[in-house]
């Protein structure tokens, strides 16, 4: 009986320092942190909640077959910025909720949600995580608000989404391909947009002196309105926001009203920044867009072919004004700039292969790739060394200028 017993016990102990092992050894292969503190989110704005809870929900028991998406935190703290929980972007999943953080492919960190309390990340990561910076303010609104992006060097990150047609990801306010979509087309389309035109030109402007180039954008207006243009200028700069227009419907039905949007952007130059004043304000909703601020050059690689003005091609505002009232006496040249849209066949190919033909030097951008695209695509990884580098620096000195004496934006 004595011998049985030993065996027995011996069996056991055998099994139990097996079972052991075989955990220390898995242990040892994922010695990263898996759960994100519940009380995390006291670094980030109070409006921000780890999770939305909406939508499809994601399995949380194993690692989805398609890849997740996680965006780290809301945008400004505030809802509507990111997709619902469950929601498809291609063939990723996305997510809001941190405590999935070991799961994700790709985690998405807006400028706003990330900061120096998580510098050194000490979260769960992997080699095979995709860190990336998401931003679509230009560098001087970065700087106006005090954003340090040198607390990323290292590599801390491995894309960027940005309206930069260098980014890693392509994440820009409007593509030509898109707006075609949105508008109506046709010869009878452009006569009714035609007929609504009753006003000359508009802007609608409400920051006013944070950069170097919201300055200068005021003045070049009032040398427009100087030269004699009749240009409406609506907005906290001019102290008569209570003219802007009130709800979607009637701001977009007041805008079909005039001829020509001042698409004047708050920075000079900044590589690519071509924002929804022109895309949004201007063709959506059929004005022809005055473009100030944009490098011309950057503009032709997106926008749709002669659908646009551009302060470059004049030497002074007085010629501008001049061409500007050419253009509303005459409303044969002024159609013109609808061309692009009178052909109701037309396709983002055929506006790229007119780009090509007219401007041989420029290489428009053709459909880019979502970000779960470029993932899926999996053209190899990289880390970013220096983010103020690739994103601020590599703009001209006056696109990242702050205006002296600034009241605010």
């Amino acid at each position: 009986m004595n011998s049985t017993f030993l065996v027995l016990f011996l069996i056991v102990t055998c099994t139990s320092t097996v079972v052991s092992l075989i955990f220390l050894y898995l242990t040892s292969q994922h010695n990263y942190v898996t759960v994100v503190p519940a009380n995390q989110d006291r670094d980030f704005p109070a409006k921000i909640s780890t999770s939305t809870n909406q939508s499809r929900p994601i399995n949380v028991t194993s690692k989805p077959r398609h890849p997740l998406i996680l965006y780290w935190g809301l945008p400004w703290g505030a809802a509507g910025y990111t997709p619902a929980d469950g929601t498809m972007i291609d063939d990723c999943y996305v997510t809001n909720d941190r405590q999935k953080l070991s799961q994700s492919d790709i985690v998405v960190f807006h400028y706003t949600v990330i900061n120096k309390r998580f510098i050194p990340w000490k979260l769960y990561r992997t080699a095979d995580q995709v860190f990336v910076w998401w931003s679509a303010e230009n560098p001087a609104i970065l700087k106006h608000a005090g954003v340090d992006l040198s607390l990323y060097d290292g590599g801390f990150f491995n894309w960027t989404w940005t309206y930069r047609l260098d980014a890693d990801v392509y994440r820009g306010y409007g593509y030509r391909g898109k707006v075609i979509d949105a508008i109506a087309k046709g010869t009878k389309a452009i006569d009714d947009v035609i007929k609504k035109k009753r006003k000359l030109a508009v802007w609608f402007v409400s920051k006013c002196g944070a950069t170097r180039g919201a300055q200068k954008r005021l003045g070049y207006s009032q040398k427009l309105v100087e030269a004699g243009l009749d240009l409406e200028r609506i907005g906290k700069c001019f102290n008569n926001q209570h003219l802007m227009p009130k709800g979607s419907k009637n701001f977009r039905e007041t805008l079909r009203q005039y001829k020509f949007y001042m698409a004047f952007e708050n920075s000079i130059n900044c590589t690519d920044y071509v924002t929804e004043k022109f895309w949004f304000n201007a063709l959506k909703n059929d004005a022809v867009p005055v473009v100030w601020g944009t490098p011309k050059r950057d503009l032709l690689r997106v926008a749709p072919p002669d659908s646009f003005i551009h302060v470059e091609d004049f030497s002074t505002p007085d010629l501008l004004a001049k061409y500007l009232n050419f253009l509303n006496r005459n409303q044969t040249e002024y159609r013109k700039y609808f061309r692009w849209r009178e052909d109701e066949s037309i396709t983002d190919e055929k506006m790229i292969s007119m780009i090509k033909e007219k401007y041989p030097d420029v290489k428009p951008l053709e459909r880019p790739p979502s970000i779960c695209e470029k993932f899926l695509a999996n053209r190899g990884r990289k880390s970013i060394e220096s983010l103020n580098k690739e994103f601020i620096l590599s703009n001209p000195k006056e696109c990242y200028e702050l205006a002296t004496n600034h009241k605010g934006a």
